[in-house]
């Protein structure tokens, strides 16, 4: 039996000798030089062609090549075997570093400090203590949950909200859901932290309404999916000063054009999607681990599971 890689954007070749090292037994094959599709077992992909996954006869669970699910979530008919998620505890990592970096920036007034130095000032300022200083993320998934648990840990005020109820968030973080939930939450945000999967629900939430119910000088972080935020309404808060500054780490469309105004937007920071990449060098061990858990007759994790398309 054998594995299939296709890293639609990526390297292909670097994911076939990854798991090549850590799956000796199996063979990988790099999409499409498949020579028997009879023979593959696993398929390791992202943003892979809708429907020819439906053509292995003796595929047995589909492993996601990234932290996202989008493009699983448009196929119009998926495979019945289990589709496995990316939770790369790296990324995990990576993400928090981002958003604890830019939290700290805006919460001491770094950005002040940059252009004193420039001017030739020295002049120290007063700022609000972490334990007052109030961080919502949005999404309680298994990335924002951690984001909101390491933010809680260096001191800030965590909160996390979901769109629905949830019993698993922990005692050190205030949680909310549902509309008023939000609402609540987002009257006394410092910085708001976008951590929304793309669905159809979620699809440009984040927009003048939300932006709109926050303080006057907040913040806003963006490490999920562009389109989950209404950019002209982003562009519009931040030039009526209504939000102080921003850190986008996604946009709607990527790379973004020379033309688009994010570019040049005031207080608008802008880093090319690199908050929580995904890197071979520790996602691999993480699909193999999965794969050789499936060998062994045990459940894999975590499963995408098809009530979760468009929820």
């Amino acid at each position: 039996m054998s594995v299939m890689v296709n890293n639609v954007g990526g390297d292909n070749a670097e994911w076939q000798h990854a798991l090549s090292a850590l799956l000796p037994e199996l063979s990988v094959y790099a999409y499409p030089e498949i020579p028997d599709k009879s023979q593959i077992k696993y398929a390791a992909v992202w943003h892979h062609p809708h429907n020819d996954l439906l053509q292995y006869p003796n595929l047995k669970a589909v492993l996601v090549l990234g932290a996202g699910t989008d493009h699983i979530d448009q196929a119009p008919t998926l495979p019945d075997v289990p589709i496995v998620r990316l939770i790369d505890p790296a990324v995990g990592t990576d993400m928090s570093q981002y958003v604890l970096y830019w939290t700290m920036h805006f919460q001491r007034g770094y950005e002040v400090y940059r252009k004193q130095q420039l001017e030739k000032v020295w002049q120290r300022y007063e700022y609000p203590l972490a334990k007052t200083f109030t961080v919502t993320v949005l999404g309680a998934g298994l990335i924002g949950s951690f984001i909101a648990q390491q933010i809680a840990l260096c001191g800030f005020n965590a909160q996390i909200w979901s769109r629905s109820p949830r019993e698993d968030v922990s005692d050190d973080i205030t949680f909310y859901h549902g509309e008023q939930g939000l609402q609540r939450a987002l009257s006394h945000t410092n910085v708001l932290v976008n951590c929304l999967p793309l669905k159809s629900q979620t699809e440009r939430l984040i927009d003048v309404e939300v932006f709109q119910q926050l303080p006057i000088g907040s913040y806003f972080i963006n490490v999920s999916r562009g389109a989950v935020v209404n950019e002209e309404d982003l562009i519009e808060a931040l030039n009526t000063k209504h939000l102080r500054a921003a850190a986008i780490d996604a946009a709607t469309i990527e790379p973004l054009s020379e033309a688009h105004p994010f570019w040049t937007t005031p207080k608008l920071f802008v880093t090319p999607h690199m908050s929580g990449a995904t890197y071979t060098r520790t996602a691999a061990r993480v699909l193999a681990d999965n794969i050789k858990r499936m060998e062994r007759g045990d459940d894999p994790f975590p499963i995408y599971t098809p009530s979760q398309r468009g929820a």
